[in-house]
C-alpha cells in the first residue's frame, strides 16, 4: 500500500511539475452561522476598483519583502486569495473579464505578480469563494458551473486544463474546498442542488494503467456523520442537514462541521483502515480558559500537520458574537482542548473567525478592533494570550490563509473592492 500510495503522489507531482514548466516558458439560507461566513467572506462589495499590478509590470518580489498589494487579476473588477502553498504560490476567486474564475499568482520567481486563471466560469457556484486550494504540487482545487448549471467540484493547474471530481450518486452539485499539502486528499461537500442539504465528502486518488501509461483517477467517499444527523440528536426538535470539510492535514484528518437552522456543530474525521475510511469525532463547546464556562456553537474551518483546529465559537447566549478558538489534543488525556482566543478589541463582542493556520502555530483570520474595525489578524497556538493585526490596508481586512514560510494571502476593501494582498507576519 505504502508503494502504491507514493507512485500516486509521484504521478501526482510529476503531473504538475509539467504544468508549471508550461507556465514558465508560456507564459436558501445556511443557518446563521453560515450567513455570517457568508457576510464575513462576500460582505464587501465587488465594484471597480484598482489593479496594482499587470502583465507587462510583474511584482518585484524577493525573500525579503514584507508586501505584496496584488490588487486584481488585469481588468478584473475584484480579486480575493483564499490560499498559499510553501513556495509563495497563492490561489482564490476573482473576476475575469466579467466571469467569476479560480485564479493564481506567483509570489517569487521569474512570474512573480503574473495572474494565471483557470479557464472555466464559476459563475452560478452558490459555494463561492468557500473552496479554493492550492497544494505544494501545484494542484489546484475548487469548483466551475458544469453544463446543467450546478457546481462541480474541479482540480486543474496551469496550462494543463483540470477534471471535474465529480458528485454522490443521486447529487448534481458539489464543490471541493480544500486540499492537503501533498495533493492526495481533496475534501468537500456534495449536495441534490443549489442551496439543498448537503453532505460532507473526501476525495482520494487512485492508481490505474490506461492505453499504456499510469493514470490516476479521484474517488469520491461519503463521510460518516456518526448519527448526528439524526434528527433531534443534537438539537431538540431540528436536525442536522448540512455538512461539509473546511480543511484537511497531510494525516489525513478532515476538519468541518454539521449545521442547521438553529446551530452548527465542529467536528474532526480522523483517518482510520489506511485512509480509506474516517471515523466522526465532536469537538468540545467547553473551553479551557477559566472565565468561560461554555459555548453555544462551534465551527472548526482548518487544521494543520500538527492536529491544531482553528475556527471559531459563539457565546452561550446564543448569536451575540463570534470569538476566535483553536482545539488541540491533550497529551496528558488525549481528548481535545478548546482555547477561546482574544479579540484585537479585547473583548468578547463582534464577530471574529480564524480561517488559516500553519504548521509552526501561527493562526490567521480577521477580528474587531476596539473601533468596530474588522482586520485581517494573527494569533499564536504557543501563546494563545498574543493577538495583533496584520497590517493589511483598506477599512475592512481579512487573512484567509498562511504558509510555512509565514505569508498570509487574503483580501481588503478599500473604495469598495475586494483587493487581494498577502504580508509575511513575522
Amino acid at each position: 500500500m505504502k508503494r502504491v500510495g507514493s507512485l500516486v503522489l509521484t504521478l501526482i507531482a510529476c503531473f504538475v511539475s509539467a504544468t508549471w514548466a508550461q507556465q514558465k516558458t508560456g507564459l436558501p439560507p445556511f443557518g446563521k452561522q453560515w450567513l455570517f461566513r457568508h457576510r464575513m467572506v462576500n460582505g464587501m462589495p465587488r465594484t471597480l476598483g484598482a489593479n496594482s499590478l499587470n502583465s507587462a509590470a510583474p511584482a518585484a518580489a524577493a525573500a525579503s519583502r514584507k508586501t505584496w498589494d496584488l490588487g486584481t487579476y488585469p481588468g478584473g473588477t475584484w480579486a480575493q486569495l483564499l490560499s498559499i502553498n510553501n513556495f509563495g504560490v497563492a490561489a482564490g476567486w476573482g473576476d475575469v473579464g466579467g466571469d467569476t474564475r479560480m485564479i493564481g499568482v506567483p509570489l517569487f520567481g521569474p512570474n512573480a505578480g503574473k495572474w494565471f486563471e483557470s479557464g472555466v466560469s464559476s459563475q452560478d457556484d452558490p459555494w463561492v469563494p468557500y473552496g479554493s486550494a492550492i497544494t505544494d504540487t501545484g494542484l489546484i482545487v475548487g469548483s466551475i458551473t458544469g453544463k446543467d448549471g450546478e457546481a462541480r467540484a474541479y482540480a486543474w493547474s496551469p496550462n494543463h486544463g483540470g477534471i471535474d471530481l465529480g458528485t454522490l450518486e443521486g447529487d448534481k452539485g458539489s464543490d471541493a474546498i480544500a486540499v492537503n499539502h501533498l495533493g492526495t486528499l481533496i475534501v468537500g461537500v456534495s449536495y441534490p442542488e443549489a442551496w439543498d442539504i448537503s453532505t460532507a465528502v473526501a476525495w482520494t486518488p487512485e492508481l490505474g494503467w490506461h492505453e499504456g501509461k499510469w493514470t490516476v483517477t479521484w474517488k469520491i467517499h461519503k463521510l460518516p456523520t456518526g448519527g448526528l444527523d439524526q434528527p433531534g440528536r443534537v438539537y431538540e426538535g431540528d436536525t442536522l442537514s448540512y455538512w461539509g470539510c473546511w480543511g484537511v492535514n497531510d494525516l489525513g484528518q478532515i476538519a468541518g462541521d454539521g449545521w442547521s437552522g438553529l446551530g452548527e456543530e465542529a467536528v474532526v474525521w480522523n483517518p482510520i483502515r489506511g485512509g480509506k475510511e474516517w471515523e466522526i469525532q465532536q469537538l468540545p463547546h467547553q473551553s479551557t480558559h477559566p472565565s468561560v464556562t461554555d459555548h453555544m456553537y462551534a465551527q472548526a474551518l482548518f487544521i494543520n500537520n500538527r492536529g491544531e483546529i482553528v475556527g471559531n465559537v459563539t457565546p452561550a447566549d446564543g448569536w451575540s458574537a463570534a470569538l476566535p478558538a483553536v482545539w488541540t489534543m491533550s497529551r496528558k488525556t488525549h481528548t481535545w482542548e478548546l482555547i477561546e482566543l482574544p479579540t484585537l478589541s479585547g473583548e468578547r463582542t463582534g464577530w471574529s473567525m480564524v480561517c488559516g493556520i500553519n504548521d509552526l502555530g501561527d493562526a490567521v483570520g480577521q477580528s474587531v478592533d476596539a473601533d468596530g474595525n474588522y482586520l485581517a489578524t494573527r494569533w499564536l497556538t504557543r501563546n494563545p494570550s498574543f493577538v495583533k493585526a496584520i497590517g493589511f490596508p483598506g477599512d475592512t481586512s481579512v487573512a484567509f490563509c498562511v504558509n510555512n514560510l509565514g505569508i498570509a494571502v487574503g483580501t481588503y476593501n478599500s473604495g469598495g473592492s475586494d483587493q487581494a494582498f498577502a504580508a509575511t507576519i513575522h
